[in-house]
């Protein structure tokens, strides 16, 4: 990618049901070393998923009309289900979506009718419900821990997400998943072709010049991790381990009174991605994905296993 970015901006997601969502924070780099700061909602507390939606959509036009280039953003979700070790996402399933655009329509299909880009229909849905593992199936008879290439990748150089089809635990990923490719195909019918998002879509050569936003999967743990620091139980609300962590990713660090909202310290995750994707936008390799990431994606940051 040789466009410079006039931001960078990481969310830390929710699937939660309901209009607001503590758990979903932002933050925003800027060109240069200072610290990530944080991006409040509009009502002063909590942002929700609209809302988020509503934002990126001003972010963007923003970024068109002062012609400063387009803005990088990293949200907390899998961007698509596993398909290479299957050959489909929903394999057995006659009519699987051939690919991640399809699979998002296919998604907000099956979830339109649920307002706040909702996800937890996808679980009851008569079709595919039986391949999540949810509250209400705990013996889905086809859910399969499958792993997307990226999450091997992943665990290989630091740490991975728990499968996409989970949707029970700490560790549910699938619910915020629905949710997002609901977020993902909202904006692509919104933004058109000023909007990028990586892998799936080209961000360099033909077509380029009139992306206003680039979107590209994050995993905020994996960028604790990966430099060596474990944010369990809360420890990136310590102002110290923050920015000791930004360091890492060429930041300056946080305030000495550094207090990150949500109750999973979930606005440090926001903010040590936008400090990631400001350090990782810049090197040639972190924007070269195996072939396999045209169908499953690929987490931004993570090296590529050929």
């Amino acid at each position: 990618m040789t466009a410079d970015f006039a931001g960078f901006v990481g969310i830390d997601w929710s699937g939660a049901r309901g209009p607001r969502q503590p758990g979903i924070q932002l933050a925003e780099a800027r060109p240069g070393h200072h610290a990530p700061r944080t991006i409040l909602a509009d009502d002063g507390r909590h942002w929700g998923r609209d809302t988020v939606h509503d934002w990126l959509i001003a972010r963007a036009d923003a970024a068109g009309v002062a012609g400063t280039g387009p803005v990088l953003v990293g949200i907390d979700f899998a961007f698509a289900h596993p398909f290479v070790d299957a050959g489909a996402y929903y394999p057995g399933l006659a009519g699987s979506p051939p690919d991640a655009a399809a699979l998002w329509g296919f998604v907000e299909q099956r979830c339109q009718t649920d307002p706040h880009l909702y996800g937890g229909a996808m679980f009851a849905a008569s079709e595919v419900g039986d391949y999540y593992l949810s509250p209400k199936n705990h013996g889905a008879p086809h859910y399969r821990s499958r792993r997307r290439r990226t999450e091997l990748a992943a665990r290989a150089s630091a740490r991975a997400p728990s499968p996409t089809f989970k949707a029970i635990g700490a560790d549910n990923v699938a619910t915020g998943s629905m949710a997002g490719m609901r977020l993902i195909h909202a904006l692509k019918a919104a933004l058109g072709r000023r909007l990028a998002v990586w892998p799936f879509d080209r961000v360099d050569g033909a077509g380029a010049p009139s992306l206003a936003m680039v979107l590209v999967e994050i995993f905020p743990s994996y960028y604790f991790h990966r430099v060596g620091m474990n944010p369990a139980k809360n420890a990136a609300a310590d102002p110290g381990f923050m920015s000791a962590a930004l360091a890492a990713y060429g930041s300056e660090g946080v305030g000495a009174d550094f207090a990150p909202r949500g109750s999973d310290a979930d606005e440090a995750d926001a903010i040590i991605s936008a400090a990631a994707l400001r350090w990782f936008a810049g090197k040639a390799g972190c924007w070269e994905a195996p072939p396999d990431a045209a169908k499953e994606g690929w987490i931004f940051g993570v090296p590529a296993k050929t």
